[in-house]
């Protein structure tokens, strides 16, 4: 498995900041699900060919 790059946890970073300031503002989603959420784009970031 390649490790990952300062690029790549940027990108993933960037993401989960964006689906929690985006969250903030709509209040539509619980902790349980931004968890979830999070979990899942950790999870898609890992298993891309880098």
């Amino acid at each position: 498995m390649p490790e990952l790059t300062e690029e790549t946890m940027r990108k993933i970073i960037f993401e989960i900041l964006h689906k929690e300031r985006k969250n903030l503002r709509s209040k539509a989603k619980t902790d349980q699900r931004m968890a979830e959420e999070i979990g899942k784009t950790i999870i898609d970031y890992s298993t891309m060919r880098f």
